[in-house]
């Protein structure tokens, strides 16, 4: 699981819980580090704070504890004693979620499993879709809230991405009055947008809606100017 919140200056600092096996664990921790000093490795502090490991000492803590804390700090703040710089932990959580909202920040990412986002894509489903009993089985769990179910559908908590039964479906992103495909501010790659699931190469649409921006008329109009 990465759980990411702002340091002072607002970059983005991850915390990762990872379960690997010990025989693994010394070369994990060398790959992390060469791309961690990649850039400017050499700048003042980086030595000291750029990246820290540290094995769950169940004297401290759970796993669970340990990231429940984190996830609480990046949510909602509630049942802490203070924030990231201890400050109020309510205020803190919402400036948290503002600075996540503003630079388009994904906050909590599960590493490996089942898709979350195929999950919240069929729950948008909102009725099961008939004709394909596995098909039906998953929206069943996801609308359902069965989570174990679903992941067991999907193959297995051990089941590759690519095998899983299921897939996110993105579609370019095309503005249809000029005709340009959009790209990323930053790297101009080009952007995609998810649309709906991937079955057996059949796309599912769950996103039927597109929004825009308009000029109202009237009284809108003036409010809005």
């Amino acid at each position: 699981m990465r759980v990411v919140e702002p340091q002072h200056d607002g970059t983005p600092h991850w915390h990762m819980m990872l379960f690997i096996e010990k025989e693994h664990a010394e070369s994990f921790k060398s790959t992390i580090e060469r791309y961690s000093f990649e850039e400017d490795g050499d700048e003042k502090g980086a030595a000291e704070n750029r990246c820290d490991f540290k094995f769950i000492d169940p004297k401290k803590g759970s796993a669970t504890g340990y990231l429940a804390k984190y996830v609480s700090k990046n949510i909602d703040g509630k049942d802490l004693d203070k924030g990231i710089y201890g400050e109020d932990p309510i205020m803190a959580a919402q400036r948290v979620e503002a600075w996540a909202s503003c630079w388009g920040i994904r906050q909590f990412q599960q590493i490996g499993g089942a898709s979350v986002t195929v999950w919240r894509e069929l729950r948008r489903l909102r009725k099961v879709v008939s004709g394909d009993e596995t098909l039906s089985k998953l929206t069943l769990s996801a609308d359902s809230g069965d989570w174990a179910m679903y992941t067991k559908l999907m193959g297995g908590v051990f089941c590759m991405r690519k095998n899983q039964v299921i897939r996110p479906y993105y579609e370019m992103v095309i503005n249809k009055t000029t005709g340009l495909i959009k790209t990323s501010w930053f790297d101009g790659l080009i952007t995609s947008k998810l649309k709906g699931v991937l079955y057996q190469g059949k796309e599912i649409i769950t996103r039927v809606h597109e929004w825009r921006l308009e000029l109202g008329s009237g009284k809108d109009a003036l409010a809005a100017a």
